[in-house]
């Protein structure tokens, strides 16, 4: 791997120190000579695993350190107190850090707490270059509220770079005005790493299990998916329903297909390592992701990877991944529409091997993530160096 960057490079993260999305996009830089350092955006009960390794085993090329080192501990009571008090405290600490370090560049991943404690430092004329990445909903769905759309707008005229894993996105953005450098448009978690693709999959004909993703705050509707699952309950007999990242609402509503309907279900542990549910996906059939709105989605990309035949509504970004011929995409987002899909999938043993391919095809031609790497780190040099 080569050096992308003339000289070692100092990097401001704001962002969530709990989230999976910023761990990967962290650890795509371990050979790299940058000295991130990562400023807590939102409450957490604990760093994530991975950042925490991260930091504790430093390699010769980067580091990773929280500063102030406080927000280790102080991240969830302060932004508690901060409710209230419109980000008052954390951005102090912000404004603080950013005064005191010479930053090569402040990269905000995420929006709605990353980008709006940005904007509440009131830095807007003597930041070094920012760089902004929208996640999933940061724009689709916020940008319909007035008070959210200004902060956006705000957003985008301190910003020198933006990035998304949406065109959908880039076209909204530059509708409300944005007139910065657009970077290439790339899954935000890092791509799917083939090495961890299992080598001999079963044709998904054969697969007896159903993968759920099983959000029902804010955005999602896993409540929909279980429903519509019932409705074809009689068709399920045989077949294990796995749900992942459930809510209470999921949990419960998951009893009633297993008890009433006799229906197998298994609930997956909110933290279930990576390399597991990349198994369970393996060895699922049917993938089903029903939310109000998402990016690519981490789970669609996973799904396809796998051969699993997915099913996700169209206010993803799915569309430009999936080709008609490829999965369902749900526009009508209903139970009877879910429940139809569904049936399609479990009823037509040709099409999800069919569309298996495609999936697999189109992952490895967009979303190797040896390939993501290349051009995650193109980011940074183009950013910084010119």
């Amino acid at each position: 791997m080569y050096n992308v960057l003339s000289q070692r490079k100092r990097i401001l993260i704001v962002g969530m120190a709990d989230s999976v999305h910023l761990a990967r996009w962290l650890s795509q830089f371990v050979d790299q000579y940058i000295d991130f350092t990562l400023f807590p955006s939102s409450p957490h009960r604990r760093i994530h695993p991975k950042i925490k390794e991260i930091i504790a085993s430093p390699s010769n090329q980067m580091t990773v350190t929280i500063q102030p080192s406080s927000m280790r501990w102080l991240a969830l009571p302060l932004s508690a107190l901060d409710i209230p008090f419109n980000n008052f405290f954390r951005s102090k600490l912000l404004r603080r850090l950013i005064f005191n370090q010479k930053f090569d560049l402040i990269h905000v991943l995420e929006l709605q707490h990353a980008g709006y404690l940005l904007l509440d430092t009131k830095l807007t004329t003597t930041l070094p270059k920012v760089f902004l990445t929208n996640w999933g909903s940061d724009i689709y769905w916020f940008e319909q509220f007035p008070k959210h759309k200004a902060k956006i707008i705000q957003l985008l005229q301190i910003a020198s770079h933006y990035s998304a894993e949406c065109q959908r996105d880039i076209e909204i953005v530059g509708r409300l005005g944005y007139t910065g450098v657009t970077m290439p448009v790339i899954p935000n978690s890092g791509g799917i790493n083939l090495d961890e693709i299992p080598k001999s999959l079963l044709p998904p004909s054969r697969r007896k299990k159903i993968m759920i993703k099983g959000y029902t705050g804010f955005v999602g509707r896993a409540l929909l998916s279980l429903k519509a699952c019932e409705l074809v309950a009689e068709q399920l007999r045989g077949y294990e329903i796995v749900i992942y990242s459930a809510s209470i609402k999921a949990r419960i509503r998951a009893l009633k297909l297993r008890h009433i309907h006799k229906v197998s279900v298994t609930i997956l542990k909110k933290r279930t390592p990576h390399h597991r549910m990349i198994q369970h996906f393996s060895e699922a059939r049917i993938y089903v992701g029903i939310s109000l709105s998402d990016g690519i989605s981490t789970s669609l990309l996973e799904a396809m990877a796998t051969g699993c035949y997915p099913i996700q509504t169209d206010t993803s970004c799915a569309n430009e991944w999936l080709t008609i011929d490829s999965a369902q995409t749900i526009s009508d987002i209903s139970v009877n529409s879910i429940g139809e899909s569904i049936k399609y999938a479990l009823d037509n043993d040709s099409e999800v091997d069919t569309r298996a391919s495609s999936n697999m095809a189109t992952i490895e031609a967009r979303a190797d993530s040896a390939k993501i790497q290349r051009i995650a780190h193109n980011f940074y040099r183009t950013i910084i160096d010119n």
